[in-house]
């Protein structure tokens, strides 16, 4: 019996969310707790912050969050020092965190202070119409709230896959949409953090493949899409504010297509603002804080680009010819190509910004996380330049599929044999 595509759709989603559970280890770090417990403080405490998780000594070892982890019977008991927490307006403190704490951003909380979390609360609201059936039945626990973010992440990151597969079939054969797609979801940061717990990466790409699917097509867009592209973009500043800068560079080079997207962005980003008027007091604070950027670039460069544990081009060498398709759109004509020129501008601006970031290695990870943010752009210009010519050559294509399966084999190991409590800890995380 044939499928109607509806269900062919829906079967690939399915399998999605399947090989994202294809681990011999859970893949978590102390970042997506917080996201991971939002529903239970909404439907327990009606409110924003964490103080019912929270403990008043000392230091928050991974070791023991992991220990929470693998214990279901163990409730939260969190530190309020931790690096994931700030107070929830100006921290009253007086004495130096006893937690260890990350470079810049706001001060650890008082004894007095209410406690909030210090991420943007969009994948945590996406993952909502999962988690609140769970908060209204179980008492909080740190292991269930992980793992059922973990369902929930793969759901989201299922989404964005099937929409960016969506947008490579309008440039590619079938056969070549098919490989592209698994190289994004298995041979990128996708397979070891995006789709494994609540990390913002997911609705990020959701909104990016969101955005893409709506304008990046040849032939002219209406309005009205581009106004949805840019709300998509903003929603996802709601999950990370970087996700923002994609507007500018959306609407190629007409300025009515880009004050469209600019302008759905603006709207798109309120709940943002609302967000933080209520946790932090005003609209335009934000929980991350003052954060430095004053990292020497060429360094960050080498970081992000070359270094052999967070290096885009280390693990994931077969988008060097997604770079040269971004190249490859300033020579032809067409409206993806200018929307792609627009693109790789706000590629190059998104890497120069966290090349300077203070702490670019984006903390205790596997894989280039940050620049895997923008791989939904990347995979969509590669798809455009495959169909220009890129690898029209057998060497071109040979080449490109021998780095692919670098990254295939890199990240699958990362899945199967890395346990969760060993990266950037052994060796020691300098």
């Amino acid at each position: 019996m044939s499928r109607t595509p509806a269900a062919r759709w829906l079967l690939r989603g399915v399998l999605l969310v399947v090989l994202s559970f294809a681990n011999l280890n859970e893949i978590w770090s102390p970042d997506v707790v917080p996201n991971a417990l939002l529903a239970w403080t909404l439907v327990h405490e009606r409110d924003v912050d964490y103080d019912e998780f929270t403990r008043m000594s000392g230091r928050t070892e991974v070791g023991q969050m992991v220990g929470m982890l693998n214990d279901p019977y163990r409730g939260p008991e969190l530190d309020r020092e931790a690096y994931f927490f700030r107070a929830c307006g100006v921290s009253t403190a007086t004495e130096p965190p006893k937690a260890v704490r990350s470079i810049g951003g706001p001060p650890a909380p008082g004894p007095g202070d209410r406690v909030c979390s210090i991420f943007p609360p969009g994948v945590a609201l996406l993952a909502l119409p999962l988690l609140l059936p769970l908060a209204l039945v179980a008492p909080p626990d740190l292991g269930l709230a992980v793992r059922a973010g973990h369902l929930a992440a793969a759901i989201i990151e299922a989404g964005a896959t099937l929409l960016l597969w969506s947008v490579l079939a309008r440039f590619v054969t079938a056969r070549w949409a098919l490989g592209l797609i698994l190289l994004y979801f298995l041979g990128t940061s996708v397979r070891t953090v995006a789709s494994q717990a609540l990390w913002q990466h997911g609705a990020v790409h959701l909104a990016l493949a969101g955005a893409l699917w709506l304008v990046l097509r040849d032939g002219p867009v209406s309005r009205g899409r581009e106004l949805a592209g840019g709300v998509a973009l903003g929603l996802g500043a709601v999950a990370r504010q970087t996700t923002g800068l994609v507007a500018l560079g959306l609407g190629g080079t007409s300025p009515q297509r880009i004050a469209a997207v600019i302008g759905g962005a603006v709207l798109g980003a309120l709940p943002l603002l609302a967000w933080n008027a209520l946790a932090f007091g005003h609209p335009l604070e934000q929980g991350y804080g003052p954060k430095p950027f004053d990292t020497n670039v060429a360094l960050g460069l080498y970081g992000l680009l070359l270094s052999p544990s967070r290096g885009l081009l280390v693990y994931a060498p077969y988008l060097g010819f997604a770079i040269a398709a971004l190249v490859l759109a300033w020579r032809r004509p067409g409206a993806v190509a200018e929307r792609l020129r627009g693109l790789s501008l706000v590629w190059v601006a998104t890497l120069l910004l966290y090349a300077a970031y203070a702490e670019w290695w984006g903390g205790r990870v596997f894989g280039a996380r940050f620049l895997d943010d923008l791989a939904p752009v990347l995979f969509a210009a590669l798809a455009w330049g495959i169909g220009q010519g890129l690898l029209a050559s057998p060497r071109r294509r040979a080449a490109f599929w021998t780095l692919g399966a670098w990254s295939l084999l890199l990240f699958n190991a990362a899945a199967l044999v890395y346990r969760n409590d060993r990266w950037d800890l052994t060796p020691a995380n300098v």
